[in-house]
């Protein structure tokens, strides 16, 4: 079989550009000096990564300046109750003010507790292992919010999906990407305690296409088993960074999708 390195070069050198974050949430978080904030504003803007792209980053902004342009700040510094009432009148799709109210009090709570978003994660004791480190996040988060609400709506649980429900856990795939991979313009390389080599490619629809195009997976369903079968398959072309063909993939399939982003 023929090798698909030159394609997943091309693509990347093609794709792999700040000027081609225009429409990516990541967008919305690039300008946070504050690795603090950039933690907060990146887990916020990757949970509601879904839906067409232009409302994401309107959404996303929109919630940022009801904190002032300070997460970590407003995470930390208010109250369940005040979070609710300052972030009234959000809504992105199907999570309301309320559940960006419980994200962020959940959040604030593991901080306080675990030091950071990444203490939290690598806290597992699962020798860096993505999926156990997600599902730890993930469950640790939802206990929370259920000792701060008494009933937990499924909106909630919508931004915290988590591996062995089957997920593809697309958004906190992404979210990892993001913290993890060294800063090249794109991602942000602050999180010191996972390797590049360990995280799981973000599939989405037009990755799940794309990966069935170029051999890259045989599944029908874009799940966390098509994630890890696409992450090995491109581990043999890149095993230190495997991930780092997502941003200019995910570009591609885009920019073939919709003409105007382009």
């Amino acid at each position: 079989m023929k090798s698909l390195k030159p394609i997943l070069e091309s693509t990347y050198k093609l794709y792999h550009k700040p000027e081609n974050m225009r429409l990516d949430p990541l967008l919305c978080v690039h300008g946070f000096k504050s690795v603090r904030d950039t933690e907060i504003a990146a887990f916020l803007a990757a949970s509601l990564a879904y839906g067409r792209a232009e409302i994401i980053i309107r959404n996303v902004n929109t919630l940022l300046e009801k904190m002032s342009g300070k997460p970590y700040a407003f995470a930390m510094e208010t109250s369940y109750r005040e979070k609710t009432a300052l972030l009234d009148g959000f809504k992105h799709r199907f999570n309301s003010a309320a559940d960006i109210a419980l994200l962020l009090e959940a959040l604030a709570e593991c901080i306080r507790r675990y030091g950071s978003v990444e203490e939290l994660f690598v806290s597992a004791d699962n020798n860096c292992f993505v999926k156990d480190g997600l599902e730890h996040l993930t469950c640790e988060l939802k206990r929370i919010a259920r000792t701060v609400t008494h009933k937990v709506p499924d909106s909630f649980n919508y931004l915290l999906p988590s591996p062995s429900s089957g997920s593809a856990c697309k958004r906190l795939n992404m979210f990892l990407r993001w913290m993890v991979r060294k800063d090249d313009g794109i991602d942000f390389g602050i999180w010191k305690k996972i390797v590049p080599s360990a995280l799981i490619m973000p599939v989405d629809t037009h990755v799940a296409r794309i990966g069935r195009e170029l051999g890259l997976t045989r599944r029908n369903t874009a799940d966390w088993r098509m994630a890890e079968e696409i992450t090995g398959a491109l581990r043999k072309y890149d095993p230190d960074d495997p991930v780092r063909y997502d941003f200019s993939l995910c570009r591609a399939g885009m920019f073939s999708f919709r003409k105007d982003a382009a």
